[in-house]
């Protein structure tokens, strides 16, 4: 188990010294008490101590200093010529404006050879669009919304940042919350509709049994919300759910391999199939996260 990077006691380094040289070290309890409040949350080991603080050094090593740098010489180069914002249109030319403003070009000429010494930071340009919000709401109960959508292709980090949220949440908030696999709660919901012999439902739950943690859950992550079974009843009663927590107030966190509104179209998509435009609207209108940095989002536009 990893340990707490924002451990007070062994600073991240999950052991303590002893002032006695001779003396061993000791572990700090930090990691097995992370991983007891993810499994109390429902997260899994694997991301059982995950934080915003981890996910923004594993997503710099992801999405290093250097491609980004290209990419902002590649903005300036654009920005500096009226055919090179022509070409890019208002709305584009205006979004990359304020990313270039916000990293503080120090240099007037934007002709000049982009260096590792031109920019104050590059953390506007190289974090996830949508990140800051996500975190401001966890961590300091800023931009309220029902619904927030995090998407991203298979290992951009979806699962790992809800997770982070979830516990940052909880944190700030003092109630519990719940991380819930959609594939593996499908299957749970099926054993109570098909289930006779296999004895998978031991407990014989009914479906009201299996939905109501998912209903009181003061938070909710909806892990590969688009790996829902296309079971038409499982379908149902997610879509219930989601009714049910957009009127109650309560936040869910849904993570995805693409956009809400790319999967309305797809056959594969469960609740694409419902034929329910109002539940369409709210996951459209959802918060988003995309898992790409924010400048490489905007140039791939172009």
């Amino acid at each position: 188990m990893k340990p707490d990077p924002a451990c007070p006691v062994c600073s991240g380094k999950g052991f303590i010294l002893d002032p006695d040289p001779m003396k061993p070290a000791v572990a700090c309890g930090c990691a097995s008490a992370a991983a007891d409040a993810g499994s109390e949350l429902g997260i899994p080991e694997r991301y059982a101590t995950a934080t915003f603080e981890n996910f923004w050094e594993w997503w710099k090593d992801r999405h290093p200093r250097e491609s980004i740098l290209l990419s902002l010489g590649k903005a300036q180069e654009l920005l500096a010529h009226p055919a090179g914002r022509e070409f890019l249109g208002s709305d584009i030319s205006s979004k990359l404006d304020h990313i270039v403003s916000k990293c503080g070009a120090q240099s007037a000429d934007r002709n000049e050879k982009t260096t590792d010494t031109t920019w104050k930071t590059i953390r506007p340009a190289q974090a996830p669009s949508g990140f800051q919000p996500f975190q401001a709401w966890a961590q300091k109960d800023r931009a309220n919304t029902d619904f927030w959508w995090i998407d991203g292709p298979t290992g951009s980090g979806r699962s790992s940042l809800a997770a982070a949220a979830l516990r940052a949440w909880c944190l700030r908030t003092g109630k519990p919350g719940l991380f819930i696999s959609v594939r593996t709660f499908s299957q749970e919901l099926k054993d109570t509709y098909y289930d006779v012999r296999s004895f998978q439902n031991q407990g014989f739950q009914s479906e009201r049994d299996r939905m109501a943690p998912l209903l009181d859950a003061p938070c909710l992550v909806l892990d590969d919300l688009d790996r829902l079974d296309t079971d038409i009843r499982v379908a149902r009663a997610l879509a219930q759910l989601l009714d049910f927590r957009y009127a109650a107030l309560r936040p869910t966190l849904i993570t995805a391999s693409r956009w809400a509104e790319s999967l309305e179209n797809d056959d594969s998509y469960a609740l694409g199939r419902l034929n329910d435009p109002s539940l369409l609207r709210r996951l459209g209108q959802s918060h988003r996260v995309l898992l790409q940095p924010t400048l490489d989002r905007l140039l791939s536009h172009l």
